[in-house]
């Protein structure tokens, strides 16, 4: 049986997804910023679809992490990766943020 009620989870994606301000990545030891093109609750997962332009990772490059910031400059969340990115290219992030209720 849940703790929480699915009425009080669903509220809480939606602030959630309100407070994510950026989506960063990581070329070399900087940070770029994004451009969120889509940001929807699914479900019970956020989802947050974010454009690097070669202007922005300044290809050809490496993006070795990504990280999202809140409304008030913190790091929600973040993560490793390894995406090359060719001369002239940019990327595209599909991210997907797990909201539920776990058994502790």
């Amino acid at each position: 049986m849940a703790f929480y009620t699915s009425n009080f989870l669903a509220k809480r994606r939606t602030w959630w997804m309100k407070n994510i301000h950026k989506v960063q990545a990581k070329v070399g030891s900087n940070y770029v910023d994004g451009t969120i093109q889509r940001k929807v609750i699914e479900g019970n997962n956020i989802v947050i679809h974010a454009v690097f332009s070669s202007a922005n990772v300044g290809a050809p490059a490496t993006i070795t992490g990504i990280r999202i910031i809140d409304v008030d400059g913190e790091v929600a969340a973040e993560q490793s990766d390894n995406v090359s990115v060719a001369s002239g290219q940019g990327a595209i992030f599909k991210i997907t943020l797990h909201i539920i209720e776990g058994a502790v």
